[in-house]
């Protein structure tokens, strides 16, 4: 007797959880209230330094889907629409091809704001109560209370904060 069905083997507690946290990246990139994504981003891996404060994430955030585990947000942050936040990156130093690939955490600490289409890659972290502009690349750490902006993004000024 031929058999057509392949030999599967039983799937592990770990792979059923991974395979939930990609689907809740996915899902949490949908339309839906700014402040209900915290949750389904908290569900997939990425870090909250407190899951009740007022994290704002806007729609079509993209989140790395290869370590979001890697990605810790603190409180009263906002990140704006159509930003992405990347924890892996290619290996200047590797040959090409095939490429290495590095991977660090982000860092974002408490009161950011982080402009619309801005792309944070690399390993950094934003200090406290920093601005980041709209379609700035960030490729370094930021200080606490700065404004950056640009591509690649670069100090603007000091947060005159009151």
């Amino acid at each position: 007797m031929i058999d057509f069905l392949p030999k599967y083997k039983y799937i592990g507690a770990e792979t059923v959880k991974l395979i939930l946290k990609k689907i809740c990246l996915i899902f949490a990139f949908y339309p839906m209230p700014m402040r209900c994504r915290k949750y389904i981003l908290n569900l997939a891996g990425v870090k909250f330094s407190d899951i009740s404060s007022r994290v704002d994430i806007g729609s079509n955030v993209l989140f790395d889907r290869v370590y979001p585990e890697k990605i810790t947000i603190g409180k009263n942050v906002c990140i704006a629409a159509n930003c992405v936040l990347l924890t892996h990156y290619v290996d200047p130093s590797s040959p090409s091809p095939p490429f290495h690939y590095k991977h660090g955490e982000i860092v974002i600490e408490d009161g950011c704001f982080i402009g619309a289409n801005s792309i944070i890659c690399n390993a950094v972290t934003i200090g406290s109560n920093s601005i980041v502009g709209a379609g700035s690349i960030v490729t370094k750490s930021i200080p606490p209370n700065e404004t950056w902006a640009g591509n690649p993004a670069h100090k603007i000024g000091a947060r005159g904060l009151r």
